[in-house]
């Protein structure tokens, strides 16, 4: 009797001990997202005038993300729980490029992440896109970069001055995606919110 309590006892410490160290290895915060996080972008924290050094020509938040994408992008959208589109039109200073830039807030992050492996097959494909404030399809050609981070999907289009696509042997281009996805809306916009 007294080795089969002694058994049970350290049965229990097993399974205590392996549901903590499951508990410390998640690297989500176990009351979930902050308060900040759970409420709506806003334009005035995602895209203020001057945002990221560029000239912010129009911007808007809208809840429905379907206005942001074009073809089979629109129900992928809809499909992983898209609820809210912030996105501008801005221009870089020097150069004159067009820039659409936006994060679209899904669900949770595995949703972000499988929106960004459909965006990848859309893009190369025609069957799918972002659209300019305008509601019109980037042009074929269009350099575009996307992130899925956290639960967001961040991306953005360069255009030339004249809305014209940009051209891909410009060194400035993958400068300007890098430091709009990664260096303002993901290390600042976003990282403010986590």
């Amino acid at each position: 009797m007294l080795t089969r309590g002694l058994a049970a006892l350290i049965v229990l410490g097993i399974f205590l001990t392996s549901g903590f160290l499951i508990v410390a290895d998640d690297p989500q915060d176990p009351a979930g997202p902050s308060a900040a996080d759970r409420a709506p972008l806003t334009v005035p924290e995602t895209f203020p005038a001057g945002a990221a050094g560029y000239r912010v020509e129009r911007a808007v938040a809208e809840a429905d993300c379907r206005l942001a994408v074009t073809g089979d992008l629109r129900s992928a959208l809809s499909g992983y729980g898209c609820s809210q589109a912030v996105r501008a039109d801005l221009t870089v200073p020097d150069g004159g490029y067009r820039v659409t830039a936006g994060i679209l807030n899904l669900a949770d992050a595995q949703s972000a992440a499988a929106v960004a492996d459909r965006v990848r097959r859309l893009v190369e494909t025609g069957d799918g896109g972002f659209t300019s404030m305008a509601g019109a399809p980037t042009a074929a050609g269009t350099p575009i970069g996307w992130r899925a981070r956290g639960h967001y999907l961040i991306y953005c289009a360069i255009a030339g001055p004249g809305g014209e696509p940009a051209l891909g042997e410009d060194p400035r281009l993958p400068q300007i995606t890098a430091h709009l996805l990664d260096t303002y809306l993901s290390d600042q916009v976003l990282a403010r919110r986590a």
